[in-house]
């Protein structure tokens, strides 16, 4: 069974999934990251302002990741316009536009084209908007493919349970489907995740790091959502 992640940036599948991923190469299970967004001149600290040093070294970043996991993660990089090369919004707040339109139909077909096992997906907690087109696109070609979704960090660690449960129950009613909870948890985990996201240097700092690292501290892992089928089949690729 292949295993795939849907990665709205360079470094969302790395902040979100680490101790996941990092249990799934364990297994010998195969990981293709899927990042979309990757032209980009969005950094969380100066870097530069040019275009293709900073998507140049935002795949730098991703490869020194990759390596830190041993260099088993496939990784293909969709150069798609991240959000504010697009528009002058990164959250959204209005209906999708023709551009985003598009952009989702993109998605769709690389996802049912080239998908044929286990897809990760952001839930899109914070409403970011390219993590809000990657969740459109994905709950259009449902159930055609099997899904399991993951919390969006350092936003998840922002909101309560409550909060993420609300959000959670939305999305089940537009899949028509039951998402329940799983833990992806440190059982058997040798992988430092703190050190692993701060390879990402042109987009975190401490906090965002202490953030997510809070996250996973709490819950002793990293939490899923799915439909049951979908969690027993991870939880047999983790085991």
């Amino acid at each position: 069974m292949k295993t795939y992640i849907l990665s709205p940036h360079i470094d969302d599948a790395a902040f979100g999934l680490t101790c996941t991923i990092s249990k799934l190469i364990s297994n010998h299970v195969s990981v293709d990251l899927i990042n979309c967004f990757t032209i980009t001149k969005w950094t969380g600290v100066f870097v530069s302002k040019d275009i293709e040093v900073v998507s140049a070294l935002r795949k730098q970043e991703d490869a020194a990741f990759n390596q830190y996991l041993g260099s088993a993660i496939k990784v293909t990089n969709l150069e798609l316009l991240d959000a504010p090369l697009r528009n002058n919004y990164i959250h959204q707040f209005h209906p999708f536009n023709e551009n985003e339109l598009e952009l989702i139909e993109q998605l769709k077909n690389h996802l049912l084209q080239q998908v044929d096992g286990l897809l990760f997906c952001p839930l899109a907690l914070g409403n970011h908007i390219d993590h809000v087109l990657c969740l459109e696109a994905v709950i259009q070609v449902y159930p055609k493919i099997k899904v399991v979704f993951f919390e969006d960090l350092p936003y998840a660690n922002r909101i309560t349970l409550d909060e993420i449960k609300f959000h959670v129950d939305n999305l089940a009613k537009r899949l028509d489907a039951k998402l329940n909870s799983f833990i992806s948890d440190l059982d058997q985990y040798t992988i430092d995740k703190n050190q692993a996201i701060h390879l990402y240097k042109s987009q975190v700092d401490e906090e965002i790091c202490a953030e997510i690292i809070a996250h996973q501290n709490a819950l002793n892992g990293e939490r899923l959502w799915g439909e049951a089928d979908n969690i027993n089949l991870l939880k047999s690729l983790l085991n």
